[in-house]
């Protein structure tokens, strides 16, 4: 005897109809909103762990250019071993010259630290004798800027500057306390002070680092 299957569409077949079951429009929004909630943990996960590297990264940036600019100061005022240091009067707080002793009838030799902007408005630390330091040469290149007052700024580069509008001691400077009363040509012995305010951007947001040194000469 022969035997037939039948195939049907499932409309006399309880089981298969069960089989072939989808899902809900609530459980449909419930799983949309369970892998939204997944999505979001691991883009924040992966979103704070960039950010903390790159975070990390400037500040020891920022730390090594802050060394970087300080032992230069340090190294020149050994290297050149100056009779007298004045208080720069075209840059006030931001720069110092290191006058050499005078040889014979020539005019003493003079080399110049300052903060001051850079050919592209960026604040920078020069040194060298005073023509090149005029002519915005003698740089000491960093990714960093250093902070500089608003007040303190050349015109040209007022609208497009790292500076820190409030005055005073956030910001960077290079001070000479001498020992005993100074003269128009500055003093043989005293106490230099130096506070750097160094910064760099990223994402929209400023990070700053602080660092300050005292020594005598």
């Amino acid at each position: 005897m022969k035997r037939f299957a039948s195939f049907g569409n499932g409309r006399d077949n309880p089981d298969a109809r069960r089989g072939e079951r989808g899902l809900t429009l609530i459980e449909l929004i419930a799983s949309l909103t369970l892998m939204s909630v997944v999505l979001g943990v691991i883009y924040a996960s992966i979103t704070f762990g960039v950010n903390a590297y790159h975070k990390v990264g400037i500040e020891n940036k920022l730390r090594d250019e802050g060394d970087l600019i300080m032992s230069s100061i340090i190294s020149e005022l050994y290297r050149m071993g100056p009779e007298r240091i004045a208080q720069s009067s075209a840059d006030k707080d931001h720069a110092i010259a290191l006058v050499m002793p005078k040889i014979g009838d020539e005019a003493p030799e003079e080399e110049m630290i300052a903060f001051r902007p850079n050919a592209d408005c960026k604040n920078a630390l020069f040194i060298g004798n005073r023509a090149d330091v005029d002519r915005l040469q003698a740089e000491i290149a960093t990714e960093s800027s250093i902070v500089l007052p608003e007040t303190e700024l050349d015109e040209r580069c007022r609208a497009d500057q790292t500076a820190d509008p409030a005055a005073g001691d956030g910001v960077s400077s290079i001070k000479l306390d001498c020992f005993g009363s100074p003269t128009a040509q500055g003093c043989g012995s005293g106490l230099i002070e130096i506070r750097l305010k160094l910064r760099q951007t990223y994402g929209g947001k400023d990070y700053d680092m602080d660092l300050e040194s005292k020594f005598g000469f």
